[in-house]
């Protein structure tokens, strides 16, 4: 497949938004996107899936949110909360924003930076290793985890937790603190990319979404 000029690059100017933009080429930065958060959302939905006509080999997140509520009762509150105000995040978001103190960088997170220097954004050091390496931590962390314990509650949080770990915390971090790039878009500036595409799309993440909040707090129903 061949891409556009890479739309990120050191010392580039910020991205324009989206839809503001010419959509019909597919630069490196939305392919690794569909890639990335592509493969987040089949680890999440495959077991759900499998579940209803089997038994998963690794829990699926809403019994994991199930058992966590069992421990800590505001587990469901929180996570309705957090799935609606990402739900609220993709109606409005509106790509770069610079001011009131933060300013996007070109992959979509926020940071500290003021627009000029944030426009100036820097990827981390060995940025090509970073993605490899998230997935080979990830891997290797539920691997040994599946070895050493058969508690597959303890599997989900090990798995869930080190996605959000690799792929959330650290790059949303790097950007904040330091202004150092992740090789890859979040997945609001993904589906900013996926929207101008095609505009349904937008409509069925967050039906997804909706009926993912339902069925956490229902659970095991529906």
């Amino acid at each position: 497949m061949a891409f556009a000029d890479d739309a990120y690059e050191a010392g580039a100017p910020e991205l324009a938004p989206v839809s503001t933009r010419a959509v019909r080429s597919l630069s490196r930065p939305e392919a690794v996107g569909y890639l990335v958060w592509g493969a987040v959302a089949a680890i999440i939905a495959v077991p759900e899936i499998w579940a209803l006509s089997g038994s998963p080999r690794w829990p699926t997140i809403s019994l994991t949110a199930a058992h966590l509520e069992a421990l800590w009762s505001p587990t469901k509150a929180v996570i309705v909360a957090l799935i609606s105000a990402a739900v609220v995040q993709l109606m409005t978001y509106s790509g770069p924003r610079p001011g009131g103190g933060t300013a996007r960088l070109p992959m979509g997170r926020f940071t500290r930076a003021q627009a000029a220097d944030a426009e100036e954004a820097r990827e981390i050091p060995f940025a090509a290793w970073y993605l490899p390496l998230a997935a080979v931590v990830t891997a290797a962390a539920s691997a040994i985890t599946a070895s050493v314990t058969t508690d597959k509650f303890v599997l989900g949080y090990v798995l869930y937790g080190t996605m959000a770990l690799m792929l959330v915390i650290i790059p949303d971090t790097a950007a904040y603190v330091f202004a150092r790039e992740v090789p890859f878009p979040t997945l609001f500036r993904t589906l900013e990319y996926l929207d101008a595409r095609y505009h349904p799309a937008l409509l069925v993440v967050c039906s997804g979404l909706t009926v993912l909040a339902i069925h956490i707090v229902a659970y095991p129903w529906p």
